[in-house]
């Protein structure tokens, strides 16, 4: 058998030699703890930030109230006009106690009616303002309204929807405004 030189056999035995692996990488499983310590430090920090922007934000809301013109000697009590603006894709449905109104806003009408047509690709919000400007002539103290979307309309157009029916010009018109859950 030949004679090694020293170099020699510590490359054969550099390269015979068997390499001991980590028992995680043996079975071939992902290392997953570096990752979960992002995630914990990521849901640490979501929660601080809102706990943080709920301190600051405040919601105006207001309990119902028991009594009013209803009771004994009390008189009759107000008809409530239950103004309902509801966002559709084809334009926007006006409706109030229990009744839908017509394109025009001067009458009523059933069944699917859309008050206010879209117009292309954008809705008439100056035709909505002028719709329930002619509302608040016939119910002046309503302060109310509640504004509804079909689930698939952009939510700019709710905030537009919204601005619409606050103001027209320098005449507020409905100071209320509640936003309700869309129905399909």
């Amino acid at each position: 058998m030949p004679e090694f030189t020293p170099r020699q056999r510590a490359y054969i035995k550099k390269r015979s030699a068997v390499p001991h692996v980590d028992p995680s990488e043996e079975a071939g499983e992902l290392n997953i703890i570096p990752f979960l310590d992002i995630v914990v430090n990521l849901i640490m920090f979501l929660l601080m930030t809102t706990a943080s922007v709920l301190a600051v934000v405040q919601i105006e809301t207001e309990l119902p109230s028991y009594g009013g013109g209803g009771g004994v000697g009390g008189g009759e009590p107000e008809e409530k006009l239950n103004l309902n603006i509801t966002i559709v894709s084809e334009g926007v449905i006006v409706t109030g106690s229990g009744a839908k109104l017509a394109p025009g806003c001067e009458n009523t009408a059933g069944g699917r009616v859309i008050t206010v047509a879209r117009k292309g690709d954008s809705y008439d919000w100056n035709s909505l303002t002028e719709c329930v400007a002619r509302v608040k002539k016939e119910y002046p103290n309503e302060t109310q309204v509640i504004v509804s979307a079909d689930p698939l309309i952009e939510y700019i157009h709710l905030v537009n929807a919204m601005d619409a029916v606050r103001k027209k010009d320098d005449q507020e018109l409905f100071s209320e405004v509640l936003i309700s859950g869309g129905v399909r």
